[in-house]
């Protein structure tokens, strides 16, 4: 299983960035959470304007792993 992480940066400067953490996976697929890390870097301009998605990293977690709350 995957999870799906997002590097979003203040365009014009990649000093200031956030790491968006999915809240819809994990994936099955490394193809599934690829999907789901490029609909939302697609996003990212309406949520966050001043934003724009540098990169992105799909994590293996376990499965067992994978419906705890991440804190």
């Amino acid at each position: 299983m995957f999870e799906t992480l997002v590097l979003v940066c203040i365009i014009g400067t990649s000093n200031i960035c956030h790491t968006l953490a999915d809240l819809e996976g994990p994936y099955e697929t490394k193809q599934e959470c690829m999907d789901r890390a490029y609909q939302i870097a697609a996003d990212v301009p309406e949520y966050m304007p001043n934003f724009q998605a540098m990169k992105y990293k799909c994590i293996e977690v376990e499965e067992k792993d994978a419906d705890k709350v991440r804190t």
